[in-house]
């Protein structure tokens, strides 16, 4: 018998060279601050309370520019959350381009902050957007932790998952 200590198989772990950071709501929100245009995403897993709350709440806070992707726009255009309508595929491909000029024609995004898209299509938006805009950065607030970004949430339950979104409303 060995003395070898048996680690599990961690896909979300071993994600090759370039792994994401965990962060904290401070961590994130440091990030935030320190961007000079940011820009949220956000998906269809949040278009429905308290999670569209959350979301209102973080881009009013930060000030950001909103895009929903999906049939979430109905969702936050109803909710009073200004936002521009893209594909999951459409603002990956916009983002990769260091020439277009953001959703405000005000110039490329420098950091890109995902919440609630379907994890698996967000992983492969993560992964171009990490192989193919090294001038991006990407951070993740959803509840289940992203490979694929620079910074990300760590997996957690709805109840933590709630208390994080709750520090990033606030200074």
């Amino acid at each position: 018998m060995s003395n070898e200590r048996v680690i599990p198989w961690q896909p979300t772990v071993i994600a090759g060279p370039k792994q994401a950071l965990l962060v904290t709501p401070e961590t994130a929100k440091m990030m935030i601050k320190k961007s000079k245009r940011p820009l949220l995403v956000l998906g269809p897993l949040v278009k429905e309370e308290p999670l569209i709350s959350y979301a209102a709440d973080i881009a009013e806070k930060w000030k950001l520019p909103v895009v929903s992707t999906a049939d979430a726009y109905k969702a936050f255009n109803d909710k009073g959350v200004e936002t521009k309508s893209y594909g999951i595929v459409e603002i990956t491909n916009l983002l990769q381009d260091p020439d277009w000029k953001g959703v405000k024609g005000e110039g490329q995004h420098d950091l890109v902050v995902f919440m609630g898209c379907i994890y698996y299509i967000a992983s492969q938006g993560l992964s171009t957007l990490k192989h193919f805009a090294p001038h991006i950065k990407t951070l993740t607030l959803c509840k289940f932790f992203h490979s694929n970004a620079d910074a990300s949430f760590p997996n957690m339950d709805d109840e933590e998952w709630f208390n994080y979104l709750e520090k990033m409303k606030k200074d």
